[in-house]
């Protein structure tokens, strides 16, 4: 009986080995096109109008280099009608599994995305790490353009914001985080703003602030100068640099690369009134200064002052700003109700009074010289 079983699952193991598929293949890569990036964008009805960048792959046995890039439009009234036009006109399978960002013109963002989510989000071949940002100009204008540093615009903005931790105003968000945001708290995101810089020696793209979407919509921008605020106060920041006013001469700058940063929240509730406290502890390195330093104790410590002073004046600035415009960009919501899941209150951003306290810790002042 158990020669029988054995032969039985030989036999099992035999069918299932044949049904199955495995990597790409030489004649799949051949076959198909791979989206690098995706642009939606809507005409004046606010039906959608897609672009895609593709990738085609070398064939077996051609030399390096041949890749070709390859650009698709589609137009529908639906997504998934658009999607269907635009593939109707390749000769090869569109595969996006491969998909670096999703792009949002900025008239579809303004006009609303919550037409286009779904299909993002149910296809199978649409994965959720890709990241999601918002263009504001001519979307042709974007395909067309023509980047010395990388030839595929979906592989620079990918690139562009893993490589983005030099800035720490950058605003870096994935379709996967998107999709969670969307959907709790005050239902608000913010978006990097991809754009062409206008005085570059060469043609590239640049991080320029982000867009705020509610409920599905873009309703402000955030400035770039904003950014600095923004990922303190929502604990996004692990590197980057802080200018500071030189100590020993007013007019010139001291700059400190940031190597860790930590963000903690404490949420309270007492007379009607939310208070959020931000803990933030930030530690940096000396990186350079303009003109002459010495690094005295005093001069250590006016240095570090400094630089909590600017950080708690971008915070209180930016949560003013929302507050003011009744937007929570900063997730309270969902925070509070975390400690408070039996209290409802109704714009909790108006109710909300901030406290930042900050501290700077230098931590290579004692290993570097005087700059004279």
């Amino acid at each position: 009986m158990n020669k029988y079983k054995k032969v039985l699952v030989i036999i099992c193991i035999i069918m299932s080995c044949s049904t199955m598929s495995a990597c790409f293949s030489y004649r799949d890569i051949n076959r198909a096109l791979f989206v690098t990036a995706l642009v939606i964008d809507v005409d004046d009805l606010g039906d959608p109008v897609i672009y895609a960048e593709t990738y085609r792959g070398v064939k077996e046995g051609s030399p390096e280099g041949l890749d070709q890039r390859i650009l698709f439009n589609g137009t529908g009234k639906t997504m998934f009608e658009a999607i269907r036009n635009m593939n109707s006109t390749s000769s090869y399978k569109l595969n996006y599994t491969q998909n670096k960002v999703v792009i949002f013109t900025k008239k579809a963002a303004e006009f609303g995305m919550e037409n286009f989510i779904d299909f993002l989000d149910r296809d199978q071949e649409l994965l959720v790490r890709p990241y999601i940002a918002v263009y504001p100009g001519d979307p042709e204008e974007l395909m067309k353009l023509n980047i010395p540093q990388e030839k595929y615009i979906g592989v620079f903005i990918s690139e562009l914001i893993e490589n983005i931790g030099t800035s720490p105003r950058a605003v870096v968000i994935t379709l996967n985080q998107f999709y969670n945001e969307r959907v709790t708290g005050d239902r608000t995101s913010v978006l990097p703003i991809i754009d062409i810089p206008k005085d570059s020696l060469e043609a590239k793209l640049e991080i320029n602030g982000g867009a705020v979407i509610q409920n599905d919509k873009m309703v402000s921008t955030l400035a770039r100068e904003e950014g600095l605020g923004y990922n303190f106060l929502r604990d996004k920041l692990s590197s980057g640099t802080l200018e500071v006013t030189n100590p020993c001469d007013i007019n010139k700058f001291v700059t400190l690369e940031i190597i860790k940063s930590k963000t903690n929240t404490e949420v309270s509730y007492k007379n009607n009134t939310v208070h959020l406290k931000k803990k933030i502890k930030v530690k940096v390195d000396f990186a350079e200064a303009q003109k002459s330093i010495v690094l005295t104790k005093e001069n250590v410590m006016k240095t570090q002052e400094q630089s909590e002073e600017n950080i708690i004046k971008a915070c209180n600035l930016l949560f003013a700003k929302y507050k003011e415009m009744g937007i929570d960009i900063f997730d309270i919501r969902d925070q509070f109700y975390g400690k408070y899941p039996s209290v409802k209150i109704d714009d909790i951003i108006e109710k909300t009074e901030l406290k930042v306290e900050v501290e700077v810790e230098i931590r290579n002042t004692a290993t570097i010289n005087n700059f004279q």
